[in-house]
């Protein structure tokens, strides 16, 4: 995992375009709600950069059908923390859509980050094609910042 030494080195996070694509079919079809789903991802450290490269998506179901706030449902979250721990991977990125607003973390993702060292993967739907951005969150006092993560595909 990344933990903590990130603030001083950069992220970047990789995907292919299979699993982009996937990404975006998944939370478009949630519309007009939040989609939701993790990534599993394989971290690689190479001169002073933490790449994390795509290795699995996990499409969920919004467990509050909502348009502004996403739960993943609970059995679905087991089950992928299982898999992702049986192959060794590491839960590389929470992945969540904005159907109203930008690819962003919003004051209520940055409240309720309940795995802060993983990634927030979030598509905004705004536009066509979604804007899809990813974010770390970078520990400052008592709250969490977010700080672009370049994207590869």
């Amino acid at each position: 995992m990344i933990g903590e030494s990130t603030s001083t080195s950069e992220v970047t996070l990789v995907l292919t375009e299979g699993d982009r694509d996937r990404i975006v079919k998944h939370l478009r079809s949630a519309l007009p709600n939040e989609g939701v789903g993790l990534l599993a991802v394989e971290w690689i450290m190479r001169e002073g950069e933490h790449i994390a490269e795509s290795r699995q998506f996990y499409p969920g179901a919004n467990f509050r059908a909502s348009p502004d706030r996403f739960e993943l449902d609970p059995r679905e979250l087991i089950a992928a923390l299982r898999d992702v721990d049986l192959n060794g991977w590491s839960l590389g990125a929470i992945v969540h859509s904005h159907p109203l607003g930008a690819a962003r973390p919003s004051q209520t993702d940055l409240d309720e980050a309940f795995y802060p060292e993983s990634l927030m993967l979030i598509a905004s739907f705004t536009n066509d094609p979604p804007d899809l951005q990813a974010w770390r969150l970078e520990q400052i006092g008592d709250e969490f910042v977010p700080v672009s993560v370049r994207i590869l595909v």
